[in-house]
């Protein structure tokens, strides 16, 4: 494909590299690598914090989806319904540079459109039937990123960078463009939605698209990023301090390259990720959800890992307890920690018993401001 493989790093000027937990990852074994990010995590969590607390963060509704159930909580839920509903969510965060200027990153911006053509939800549609599709989903017209933009008083143009937890489902070239000629099945030129915009990636998971293994094709969009101009990627080596109150930690696992946003708030640190679809997947010993606690306490295990996928489940694992490690607790319901789940769970009367026991919604901190 006519995406190169990864280069050196790229990151941008204002941004630090954050070395905390490079030994941690480099741990010969999955269980000392889980000692020592244990024994990291702290400090990277400190630096965080010390570096201030970002300017404005939003978070608006992009889709409804149905999820397998036994995906959802590594089969732990007990409940016979094969389907929980989840919500798909963007964050919009400004942050402030050190020399004062002001960055506007999306976070998890979808294109519905394009990523209902993954191949695994393009299946179940077909399974289901339209009709039952509907049903499993509110099936509201939910704003797009861009239209969720202008009620902030933003333009495509003000978005300095977007980035995405993993890319499963994702096709960037409407966000990004393509140019003429540049698609090397000669297919039309795609004009960017986010002309200025940079896409910040880890390395790992922009390597996926060289070639799909057989099991991941079912989560990717095979042309996702084909014909996309290499100078729209921001390839970063590792955990990225973009600004203040603002980084992107690598969260192996769920894929090879998974990272999440860990941005510090008015309420305190959060981390925003698909490795848990719910509070329940990082407090499991607080779920009211029909057998997660019963399987977290049989299992003797801390989270409960969203397992569509199981490319590196140790990782997975050990990356949501780095998760836990870096946030706040949750305010309202202290025994909750504040990860926001990029597709929570949704409580809906057609999935009865599978509702969260504690919603968090998204994350309204700090100002928005426009340029």
């Amino acid at each position: 494909m006519s995406t190169p493989r990864t280069p050196a790093s790229t990151l941008p000027e204002h941004a630090l590299r954050l070395h905390e937990l490079d030994e941690a990852w480099r741990a010969p074994s999955a269980g000392e690598r889980l000692d020592r990010i244990r024994r990291a995590a702290p400090q990277l969590r400190e630096r965080i914090l010390a570096s201030g607390r970002a300017v404005g963060v939003r978070t608006f509704d992009l889709t409804e989806l149905p999820y397998p159930t036994a995906f959802a909580f590594s089969g732990a839920a007990a409940s016979p319904i094969p389907y929980v509903v989840m919500t798909n969510r963007m964050n919009v965060v400004q942050f402030a540079t050190a020399d004062g200027a002001m960055k506007t990153l999306l976070f998890n911006p979808t294109d519905v459109p394009r990523s209902a053509e993954t191949p695994f939800f393009a299946r179940l549609r077909g399974r289901l039937g339209e009709r039952l599709s509907r049903r499993l989903t509110t099936m509201l017209k939910r704003p797009s990123a861009t239209e969720h933009l202008v009620t902030l008083g933003l333009r495509p143009d003000d978005v300095d960078y977007i980035a995405f937890d993993h890319l499963h489902t994702q096709d960037l070239r409407g966000h990004l463009g393509v140019k003429a000629g540049a698609d090397d099945r000669g297919r039309a030129p795609i004009e960017a939605v986010f002309r200025r915009a940079k896409l910040l990636v880890w390395g790992p998971e922009l390597d996926i698209f060289q070639t799909l293994h057989p099991l991941q094709r079912p989560w990717y969009v095979a042309d996702g990023v084909r014909g996309v101009p290499r100078d729209r990627l921001v390839v970063c080596d590792g955990d990225v301090l973009l600004g203040k109150g603002v980084a992107l930690v690598r969260t192996p696992g769920h894929t090879v390259g998974n990272w999440s946003l860990v941005v510090n708030t008015d309420t305190g640190v959060w981390a925003v990720s698909e490795n848990g679809v719910a509070c329940d997947s990082y407090a499991p010993a607080a779920s009211r959800i029909p057998g997660v606690r019963r399987y977290a306490e049989r299992e003797g295990v801390e989270v409960v890992l969203n397992s569509n996928t199981l490319e590196g489940r140790n990782e997975q694992y050990t990356s949501m307890v780095l998760e836990k490690a870096l946030v706040d607790r949750s305010r309202d319901a202290p025994e909750f920690y504040q990860h926001l789940s990029s597709s929570e769970l949704t409580a809906t009367p057609l999935t009865p018993g599978l509702s969260p026991t504690h919603r968090f919604g998204g994350i309204e901190s700090g100002e928005i401001r426009l340029r």
